[in-house]
């Protein structure tokens, strides 16, 4: 938005709403990595010791120099491949993946819960729909531990699930009522709840605080998404922000009382904006150090970026600190993600646009990649990760070739054949093991980085 007067900037923004008018084509890559079919018409598995398993095939299109630590975490609800979750290393291969077909899975991350590592996401229930799905909580060994929906029987908005130090979850959800002659109004719903009994502890109503009159949306869609929540987070103060993407602000939500103690954006900004500070259908509001800092993916009129503002509370001002761009520009008409990491860098997911870039403070590429052609991610995080799956390691036979994987486990660095075989390094999700000479049965063994041995596979014969 860099040049445009406010005027400008309000007036070629009439027509996004709701997801909105149709997006400017974005810029896209077809993987080469995806399966073909061959002569016959089958499409081979991409993982022969785990065939059940076709993930996205991601494309790197810049190799990773110097990003943070961690692994990517990607939900892919659009394009080839299966829906799931998924986690990749920065060579775009698969760590673990576990899919959802048919129905989708989205806003996938690592959290704690209770002082110990987990898994969550959102699942859609069959035949999907708006609102109609559940979160889900897994641990370090991929076990299922909790399933709930939203309080109050709410809908289960897909936007957000977030744990909290308390070990309670902060959802999305939404309500309709009628107004009058303005018809029916879908208003935001902000809920804490208990985990996993998902009994109520707090709920807060845009329609009770926010007025239709500051939305952009244009009545498209019935009912008239006027608000559209679309991430919550706590502020140092134990506040909570409430991003709202049709009204193109974020607001700070009292926790004791449901008041908004202030808007940033949007037509009733209580803060002065810096230039380019201004904001669009934006997505994945968070705040930093101790609330001096808001990080926001700007999804913009007519192309998107990764955005940190400098926000000074007791003045009410804020001004660009950081803006992260595509080379070339991208533009998402809807979701997207920018989470700040350890090392100072910016992960930036680019929701619609298949691609994802991480970068460092000053701008430059650590890495970017992308989904294949049609991809879509709802958000882009990485986290340290530590899997302990409790199943053991898959392994097939093909001629004098065993090919071993083992869906989750992040410590495994080679791979052996036993008996009698040689160790060779961990390569990608599978590893392409020589048979040994004049063995009959054989198994695929995992070892760490010290050579200790992690699991073993069943016997295949050779």
């Amino acid at each position: 938005m860099t040049g445009l007067t406010r005027a400008q900037f309000l007036a070629r923004s009439a027509a996004f709403a709701l997801g909105g008018a149709p997006a400017k084509p974005a810029r896209l890559f077809w993987s080469a990595s995806q399966a073909t079919p061959s002569s016959s018409g089958v499409v081979p598995p991409r993982f022969l010791s785990r065939p059940a398993l076709s993930p996205p095939a991601v494309s790197v299109l810049q190799p990773a120099a110097q990003t943070a630590a961690g692994f990517l975490f990607l939900a892919p609800s659009s394009g080839p491949g299966q829906r799931g979750v998924l986690i990749l290393d920065d060579a775009g291969e698969v760590v673990w993946f576990r899919p959802t077909s048919p129905r989708t899975a989205m806003n996938f991350r690592a959290a704690t819960l209770r002082g110990e590592p987990v898994l969550t996401w959102w699942e859609s229930l069959p035949g999907g729909g708006l609102g109609r799905g559940e979160h889900v909580v897994a641990d370090a060994s991929y076990r299922e531990i909790a399933r709930f929906p939203a309080g109050n029987r709410r809908p289960s908005d897909l936007h957000e699930l977030l744990l909290t130090e308390r070990g309670t979850a902060l959802v999305t959800s939404f309500e309709i009522r009628r107004r009058g002659s303005q018809g029916l109004i879908m208003g935001g719903v902000v809920q804490e709840l208990e985990v996993p009994s998902a009994r109520l502890l707090f709920e807060w109503r845009s329609l009770d605080h926010v007025g239709v009159d500051e939305t952009f949306s244009t009545k498209v869609g019935y009912p008239w998404d006027y608000f559209h929540v679309n991430a919550i987070d706590e502020d140092a103060d134990g506040n909570l922000l409430v991003s709202a993407r049709n009204t193109w602000a974020v607001y700070k939500v009292a926790r004791a009382s449901g008041r908004v103690l202030w808007r940033l954006g949007g037509k009733r900004s209580d803060f002065a904006l810096g230039k380019a500070a201004r904001f669009a259908w934006q997505h994945d509001a968070r705040s930093h150090e101790g609330g001096r800092l808001l990080s926001v993916f700007d999804n913009g009129v007519d192309r998107s970026r990764g955005l940190v503002l400098a926000v000074d509370q007791r003045r009410k001002r804020a001004h660009v600190v950081h803006e992260y761009l595509h080379d070339p520009l991208l533009h998402a008409y809807k979701l997207g993600s920018v989470q700040l990491l350890p090392n100072g860098d910016a992960l930036v997911g680019w929701g619609t646009d298949p691609h994802f870039t991480e970068f460092a403070a000053d701008g430059a590429v650590r890495l970017d990649a992308t989904l294949p052609h049609g991809g879509e991610n709802y958000r882009t995080l990485r986290f340290a990760w530590r899997g302990r799956p409790e199943d053991q390691p898959a392994a097939v036979v093909r001629g004098s070739t065993m090919y071993a994987s083992w869906n989750g486990a992040t410590e495994v660095a080679s791979w052996r054949t036993e008996p009698g075989g040689a160790t060779v390094a961990r390569s990608g999700f599978e590893t392409a093991l020589p048979l040994p000479a004049g063995a009959r049965s054989v198994h695929a063994v995992a070892l760490d980085v010290h050579g200790r041995v992690l699991g073993r596979s069943p016997f295949r014969a050779s």
